[in-house]
């Protein structure tokens, strides 16, 4: 892939990030995103998990959607996210990105805190010719937030 194409992905990837997930547009998402795109999560889901609520890990991004990212921003709202360090390179971006939120609905089984919330996300997401994301993996700092919404963290 040349130079323009990897600058075209690595510019969708913060579209996604930076805009479209942060903001719950939809239809701008699945403009971005193939139909049968699978999502790989770390973090959020085990979060949800390990306190009994449930949200799925992994399977089709766009279903994914309605059944995870609203659980999500539902309960963590008026979002930021910013892009701090992307690497692209063929047909593959990486970055790393820092999100805060408004913790205002119950998170993980933690009731609201009204607290500003903050942790970092590493996405690796692939993409097709035609410039769409086929498949996505996130991984985040789900200790970090945990102990910012209350849970006391003991290791053991």
């Amino acid at each position: 892939m040349n130079d323009t194409t990897v600058q075209r992905n690595i510019d969708t990837a913060k579209l996604l990030l930076e805009d479209a997930m942060p903001n719950g547009n939809f239809d701008l998402i699945r403009s971005l995103v193939t139909p049968d795109a699978p999502i790989r999560r770390a973090g959020f889901a085990d979060l949800y998990a390990v306190t009994g609520d449930a949200i799925p890990q992994g399977g089709n991004f766009v279903e994914w959607l309605e059944a995870g990212w609203k659980v999500l921003s539902g309960a963590l709202t008026d979002q930021t996210s910013e892009a701090r360090d992307i690497v692209g390179h063929g047909d593959t971006v990486v970055l790393q990105f820092h999100m805060t939120a408004l913790h205002s609905g119950t998170f993980a089984g933690a009731p609201a805190t009204g607290k500003r919330v903050k942790w970092d996300e590493i996405g690796v997401l692939h993409f097709d010719d035609a410039g769409k994301i086929t498949d996505l993996w996130f991984v985040c700092q789900e200790l970090s937030l945990a102990e910012q919404i209350g849970y006391k963290v003991q290791l053991s």
